[in-house]
C-alpha cells in the first residue's frame, strides 16, 4: 500500500512537473511573441515616420487652364505640372521627368531614358504648397499617353523618386546622381499656382 501510495505521489510530481514545463514553454512562447510584435511595430512606425514627409508630396499635368506664361521654345509641346508640397518643410532638388505611360513614347522610368533625355526640367526647392512648372514633352501623337515623373530629397536627406504611375520609391541617391546628370544643373525654380 505504501508502495502504491509512493508511486501515486510520483505520478502526481512527474504530472505538475510536465504542466509546469508546459505553462513555462507557453510563458516564454507568448513573451517571444509579444517582443516580435514590438518589434515589428517599432519598425512599422519608424519606416512610417521616415516616409512621411515623402508621401505628402505629389504632381501631375495641369489640365484645362490657358495659362499664357509657357516657354516659346516650339521644339517640345509644354505641359504645366502641378507640384504639391502638403507638409510643412520645404523639398530640395526636385528634378520632374516626363515618363511614358502608354504608346511608343519615353520610357515609363525616368532614369531608364538617358542623361541627354531633353524631357526634364530642374526645379531646386519645393516649399510648403501648390506651385507649377513648365515641362517639355514630346507631345501625344501616336497615342502616346505620358506622366511626370518627379525626384527629390525630403527635409530627412532621404531622396524619393514619384513614379509617373504615382508609386513612391527610395532611391539611393541624391536626383541628378540618379538620373547621372552632368552637373552643375540650372535650376528653374517653381511658380505658385494662383487658384
Amino acid at each position: 500500500m505504501e508502495q502504491a501510495r509512493l508511486e501515486d505521489k510520483l505520478c502526481i510530481d512527474v504530472a505538475n512537473l510536465i504542466v509546469q514545463a508546459i505553462i513555462g514553454i507557453a510563458t516564454l512562447a507568448g513573451v517571444m511573441v509579444s517582443l516580435y510584435q514590438v518589434h515589428r511595430e517599432k519598425i512599422i512606425r519608424m519606416e512610417e515616420e521616415k516616409r512621411k514627409q515623402s508621401t505628402r508630396i505629389s504632381l501631375w499635368y495641369e489640365e484645362y487652364r490657358d495659362r499664357t506664361d509657357w516657354p516659346r521654345d516650339d521644339r517640345f509641346v509644354w505641359r504645366a505640372v502641378v507640384l504639391r508640397n502638403a507638409s510643412e518643410s520645404p523639398v530640395y532638388d526636385v528634378i520632374v521627368t516626363c515618363v511614358g505611360i502608354s504608346g511608343a513614347g519615353p520610357e515609363p522610368r525616368g532614369e531608364d531614358n538617358g542623361r541627354d533625355f531633353p524631357y526634364r526640367t530642374c526645379v531646386g526647392t519645393l516649399p510648403p504648397g501648390t506651385w507649377y512648372v513648365w515641362l517639355p514633352t514630346g507631345g501625344a501623337g501616336m497615342h502616346i499617353r505620358t506622366a511626370p515623373e518627379g525626384t527629390f530629397t525630403d527635409a530627412g536627406g532621404i531622396s524619393w523618386v514619384r513614379r509617373g504611375n504615382g508609386k513612391l520609391e527610395e532611391i539611393g541617391s541624391e536626383p541628378a546622381l540618379f538620373y547621372e546628370l552632368d552637373l552643375p544643373l540650372g535650376w528653374g525654380g517653381c511658380k505658385r499656382l494662383d487658384r
